[in-house]
């Protein structure tokens, strides 16, 4: 990049259209009797959804007070200590000690090759993954090479990139006709996002990386090192902006014409100035040839991001949540793009709220507003949901997670990051319907059918708010 701006940091050497569609063919997972086999089209609304729902506006017209502020930026910086220790899903990487335990990153590691060898994955062009393919990427993960103290190298994500499951980048699927999800794909990774490296894979294009929400395989081109006194003062940067684009674009130049790259909703970097009214500088790390972080400036739109973060009230959330309608899904943030917990968590990211990777974790995050049994009545879920604060609650079931919006007609709404749902059809027979994007549903979607309605399948309401630590 072009000359480094006066306050730039330098450091020394010294340590998924995302889904494309399901494919045509779409099969019924699980069913009882035999899968029903049909082309269906991808609806442009659900069932039970009128266009004018497709706005933020609809939603926060029908809120009783959109604009009072929920958390303080002090109580904010509570809440996330309380999401630290209640979930152990997000991490402090700027706290990890100097080193690790060696056995228990080896064992980690062989667990996970475990774990996919017995699941019977297969390839793109529908070949089993045997022993013979595993065997190599054993050998690529260089376990007997993991000492028993393994010493932690900090490092940023220099440019977009995915974390896998393992050192590979050729996807692994259930089967040949569900290939709209590679297994392996644990996450994706934005530019400036923190990492502890903890291992390289034998030819040294891997390396095993922790980043703050979860940790896996990633492209060593993509990363660059630095040392942690560095990281600190890079991410305690007191002025700085939040991306609250769908994606923001940055550039090398302040005219804006050189792309270096795109970051997500929610990312945070440091604002080194307001360049004029429609461009700010922002301070970037970059990957020297040795392969050592430098920070140097870029330049974004000052439409697609905010001076600090955004107040946390329920217009934001729904506001920033329908940034992202209709944007692809995307399993783990294949093909760039979000599923639903990556979709959560970068709403709440523009508030400065952290939320955990992963459904399951997130729906330990909040205030306990209800939770069901598989055989409460759906009159008892539609009453608990009548005083939930819309855009600030999440609703989840083991797998998914949603943002509710409000009711109509006694009937609760959500956005989500939907993949699929189901619909039933003749003789107790379902078939799957694909969405495969951010969408606003009913949650009697799926009525009727084997797995129920959303609503039925829900198992835990929470409302984004402080909250005691024993919940």
């Amino acid at each position: 990049m072009s000359g480094t701006h006066d306050r730039s940091l330098h450091i020394t050497p010294g340590h998924i259209l995302a889904i494309c569609g399901l494919m045509g063919v779409l099969l019924l997972h699980a069913c009882a009797k035999e899968a029903v086999v049909q082309y269906r089209n991808v609806p442009a609304l659900t069932p039970g959804t009128r266009a004018e729902m497709n706005t933020p506006g609809f939603w926060i017209g029908r809120h009783a007070s959109p604009d009072t502020p929920v958390m303080t930026g002090a109580q904010i910086e509570s809440f996330n200590a309380a999401v630290r220790q209640t979930t152990r899903a997000v991490y402090d990487l700027t706290g990890f000690s100097a080193t690790r335990s060696g056995t228990n990153l080896r064992s980690s590691l062989k667990r996970m090759l475990e774990s996919i060898a017995s699941r019977n994955y297969v390839t793109r062009d529908g070949q089993p993954v045997g022993r013979e393919t595993l065997g190599t990427v054993e050998h690529l993960m260089a376990l007997d090479a993991i000492p028993e103290t393994v010493s932690v190298h900090w490092a940023y994500v220099v440019m977009p990139c995915d974390q896998r499951l393992l050192p590979v980048e050729e996807p692994y699927y259930k089967s040949t006709t569900d290939i709209a999800i590679d297994r392996l794909q644990n996450n994706a990774l934005d530019l400036a996002t923190p990492l502890v490296v903890l291992h390289a894979s034998t030819d040294g294009k891997w390396l095993y990386a922790i980043c703050p929400y979860s940790e896996g395989w990633v492209k060593a081109e993509s990363v660059a090192l630095c040392p942690r006194e560095e990281m600190q003062r890079y991410e305690a940067w007191d002025d700085f902006v939040v991306a609250t684009a769908g994606k923001a674009d940055l550039y090398d130049d302040p005219f804006r014409t050189r792309h270096h790259t795109s970051v997500h909703m929610g990312v945070r970097l440091p604002l080194l100035q307001e360049a004029d009214r429609d461009t700010v500088q922002v301070l970037i790390p970059v990957r020297t040839d040795g392969g050592w972080c430098v920070f140097d400036a870029a330049y974004a739109s000052a439409a697609q991001v905010h001076r600090g973060y955004l107040p946390c009230t329920p217009r934001t959330a729904i506001t920033q949540a329908f940034r992202l309608l209709n944007t692809p899904y995307g399993w783990g943030g294949m093909y760039g793009e979000q599923d639903c917990s990556r979709f959560v968590q970068e709403i709440f990211a523009c508030m400065g709220i952290l939320m955990p990777r992963n459904s399951g974790s997130q729906a330990k995050v909040g205030r306990l507003a209800a939770s069901f049994g598989r055989d409460d009545p759906a009159e008892r879920r539609r009453e608990a949901l009548v005083s939930a604060t819309g855009g600030l609650t999440t609703l989840q079931f083991p797998g998914h997670i949603m943002l509710y919006l409000g009711e109509i007609d006694g009937e609760p709404y959500a956005i989500h990051d939907l993949y699929a749902y189901t619909e039933p059809v003749r003789d107790g027979d379902d078939v799957l319907v694909p969405v495969s994007r951010v969408a606003v549903t009913s949650l009697a979607i799926g009525e009727g059918t084997q797995k129920g309605s959303l609503l039925m399948r829900l198992v835990n309401v929470r409302e984004i708010a402080p909250y005691a630590m024993k919940e």
